[in-house]
């Protein structure tokens, strides 16, 4: 026990002791110590209920909260459904606006003037011999000669996409269609 819970026990004992020594002193302590003890019960209720309705504003906000959490979902929801769309909006304006220069290339730049046809030794197809030029790409080129990149990168063992002006590439040659 401290020091200080010791001096206020002795001071209880002593106040006990001088009114049970009084008329009627028993009875008046104990009505005392009930209404002191009522007091004390009292105040903890007051601060269990301030937490209480603490607490109970917190839930409230909270609750109140999730409609905006709920809402916040929802935007969230709506903005990635619009990120597709735009996405898929501006792949579809890449294409066309790729497809629109590959036409003025083709209008602009001759058709490559036709080589000797020779065969692949691989399968015997036709094949020509194409000098690439500035601004050629392996797409364009596939494009001009109606074959795919992976093929002109077949006919010529590369490894990548890359290429240079000047460089002699073999591609598909012409066939009854045409090009």
């Amino acid at each position: 026990m401290t020091k200080k819970a010791a001096v206020t026990c002795m001071a209880v004992m002593a106040g006990f002791t001088a009114v049970a020594q009084a008329p009627g002193g028993r009875e008046a302590f104990l009505k005392q110590q009930a209404y002191e003890e009522m007091q004390r019960v009292s105040g903890q209720m007051d601060v269990l209920e301030s937490n209480h309705n603490a607490l109970a504003e917190r839930v409230a906000r909270l609750e109140g909260g999730g409609g905006e959490i709920a809402a916040l979902k929802a935007e969230i929801a709506a903005l990635k459904a619009e990120l597709g769309r735009v996405r898929s909006e501006m792949q579809s304006q890449r294409q066309e606006i790729v497809a629109d220069i590959v036409k003025r290339i083709k209008s602009v730049t001759p058709p490559p003037a036709p080589h000797p046809v020779r065969t692949a030794p691989q399968n015997n197809e036709p094949v020509e011999e194409y000098t690439v030029r500035s601004g050629d790409t392996l797409s364009l080129i596939s494009q001009a000669f109606g074959t795919t990149v992976g093929k002109i990168k077949e006919l010529n063992n590369l490894k990548s996409d890359g290429i240079r002006v000047g460089q002699k590439l073999v591609v598909p040659g012409q066939t009854s269609k045409g090009r």
